[in-house]
């Protein structure tokens, strides 16, 4: 365990919440939809699964945006340590290293992934009309591979890879990377509140002109930033009961009017924490209940409704889902924070599961998607057929065929994402060392 493990572990939950997603919106397109509001032409009751909070189980999509904050924290929280240290050769290392090894982080394995999915869709086990030759079929991977690499240079344009609908993400977190690198190597020689500030000014604008994912990274460093700072203050609180211990223990004078002004102030600390805290959760409850943005007729969920009528530019005239990237931004950064000032709902991410999760993640976010191409259309209707098929099937019915779906559906998922994680995913990671070892000039 390490001073982030919570947030491998919250990386580990988004990343099975996206899985629980994309089945959903697969094959129970219902719950994705506002309790008590129906899809055209379905009368089937709403499952209390559609009610504010437990949507949350399956909202996917805010689930993106806290990845970039997660990044954002991640990245920069070794630089910054050695910042606040005035460790700049060691520094100067950490971010050579971060440069070259991102690329390599980041798309081999999507490369290896993209590969199989080729394969499956040439040899027809993905119901997708392959080419007529496997050359054309490997040639058409090729151009797309380049394609997704090129995706990095528009920044957090949401551009939809052919072989892997859910790779749009990779792009936007290898351009952020990079943009964080930059930020932090300008910003390593001013002050602290200097860089707060200089950070803060940049998220705020890169928000106010369209680029959300600007805005989860820098508000990632902000955190980050944050948490060195709190941490540090703890070292000096506990350095100096310490000294207040052994100046007691040597001298007894005075400590009547000394214990009561340390009592009085010990109370106004705790009542301040109080207060911070339940700021955090309205903040915390305001963000779960956006997450569960609903699918589609947006207008008819409280509450959201009036989101929407009040979503600024750019995101408003953009269509598709960007009215919906600025809300599960601030929404992705209050998350985050919450878990991070309030400990008790911090250490759910430090559980053994949770961090299995962790381990998993990247893999089980890349591989979901093809498991599921593979299988969901040849199991579901083994599992429909007995409540009378999705038209016919009552709300019980499909909550059944969903829950058991989910379930079967997670073992292949699962299994296939932990062979790509020891298989793919770590071999990636000991070659992207290796090589920037073979690479980097020996001091």
């Amino acid at each position: 365990m390490h001073p982030t493990s919570w947030l491998d572990g919250l990386r580990g939950v988004a990343s099975l919440i996206v899985f629980f997603f994309h089945f959903t919106d697969d094959t129970h397109k219902g719950l994705l939809m506002s309790y008590g509001v129906q899809r055209d032409g379905d009368n089937a009751a709403s499952s209390p699964l559609q009610l504010p909070f437990l949507r949350v189980i399956f909202a996917g999509k805010p689930m993106v945006h806290i990845f970039f904050v997660i990044s954002g924290f991640v990245l920069a929280y070794k630089p910054l340590r050695q910042i606040r240290a005035r460790q700049f050769d060691s520094l100067q290392k950490t971010l050579a290293s971060s440069v070259f090894r991102r690329g390599f982080r980041l798309f081999l394995p999507t490369l290896v992934s993209t590969f199989i999915i080729m394969c499956l869709r040439y040899y027809g086990w993905i119901p997708r009309k392959a080419k007529g030759s496997l050359y054309e079929q490997f040639d058409q991977w090729q151009h797309e591979v380049i394609k997704i690499l090129g995706f990095i240079w528009q920044w957090d344009s949401s551009r939809t890879p052919d072989y892997d609908s859910h790779l749009w993400t990779i792009p936007i977190e290898m351009s952020f990377s990079m943009f964080l690198f930059v930020v932090i190597t300008g910003l390593s020689h001013v002050k602290t509140y200097v860089r707060l500030a200089a950070v803060v000014g940049l998220g705020a604008f890169c928000l106010r002109h369209g680029h959300y994912a600007g805005w989860e990274f820098m508000a990632g460093v902000v955190l980050a930033e944050v948490q060195l700072i709190q941490d540090a203050h703890k070292e000096r609180k506990a350095a100096l009961e310490q000294n207040k211990e052994a100046a007691h223990m040597e001298s007894s004078v005075g400590t009547a009017g000394l214990s009561e002004s340390t009592a009085g102030g010990s109370r106004r600390r705790s009542v301040a924490k109080l207060i911070f805290q339940g700021f955090l959760i309205v903040n915390l409850i305001f963000a779960l209940y956006v997450a569960g943005w609903p699918r589609e007729k947006w207008e008819e969920t409280p509450a959201i409704d009036f989101l929407l009528q009040h979503t600024p530019e750019p995101y408003r005239s953009r269509g598709q889902s960007w009215p919906i990237f600025i809300w599960y931004a601030i929404g992705a950064v209050q998350i985050v924070l919450a878990l991070q000032q309030i400990e008790p709902l911090r250490r759910v991410f430090n559980t053994k599961p949770a961090q299995y999760l962790a381990d998993v993640s990247y893999s089980l976010y890349i591989c979901h998607g093809p498991v599921m191409k593979v299988i969901h259309h040849r199991m579901m209707p083994y599992l429909w057929e007995p409540v009378g098929g999705l038209q016919g099937a009552d709300m019980g019915g499909r909550f059944l065929v969903w829950f058991f779906g989910l379930i079967l559906m997670a073992i292949p998922v699962f299994w296939v994402s932990d062979l790509f994680l020891r298989v793919v995913d770590n071999k990636c990671v000991e070659f992207a060392r290796w090589i920037e070892k073979k690479c980097v000039i020996d001091e």
